[in-house]
């Protein structure tokens, strides 16, 4: 699956002229600092909101014979909190039932479908992209300044879109 043009570790001079201004914990802007190699696998991708856009229309694309067989394996559920003790770190955007390939799994609860969501932070912004798959429903969400209480407001507020606009 190609996410977009602008999706990348390694961006050009052009595209980080574009890139979100982060800002500290005080509002002091932070200086754009390269992804190294050594994170890649668990952070530091940078993208547009067009990319991101297209990216959760594929993850929606529940019908869809492109790319089916990779949607299937990224969403699938392989390891079950029930299996953890203890699990630290995964509840910030929502409660954490499962992990599926890089995606937090929240199981239905009430009128909340199952959605699937990964939050994000580097350099001075926190992102959030979230969707119920079974209900072609999909946010995503970026603040540019380290508050770790807007941040987790910040999911929570997805969720409860989602569940408002995709209800059981």
């Amino acid at each position: 699956m190609r996410v977009g043009s602008a999706t990348t570790f390694d961006p050009t001079d052009e595209q980080r002229r574009n890139l979100m201004q982060g800002h500290g914990f005080k509002g002091e802007p932070l200086p754009d600092i390269k992804t190294s190699p050594g994170t890649y696998g668990s952070g530091g991708l940078l993208s547009t909101p067009n990319d991101m856009l297209r990216f959760l229309a594929w993850n929606l694309d529940r019908f869809g014979e492109k790319g089916a067989e990779a949607r299937m394996i990224s969403h699938a559920a392989y390891l079950f909190r029930d299996n953890l003790d203890p699990v630290y770190g995964m509840d910030e955007s929502g409660h954490m039932d499962a992990m599926a390939l890089g995606w937090v799994v929240m199981q239905p609860q009430g009128d909340r479908p199952l959605i699937l969501q990964k939050a994000g932070g580097m350099q001075g912004v926190f992102s959030y992209a979230a969707f119920a798959p079974m209900r072609g429903v999909g946010v995503l969400i970026a603040i540019n300044q380290y508050d770790f209480p807007l941040a987790m407001a910040m999911g929570e507020a997805a969720n409860e879109l989602i569940e408002q606009l995709a209800p059981r």
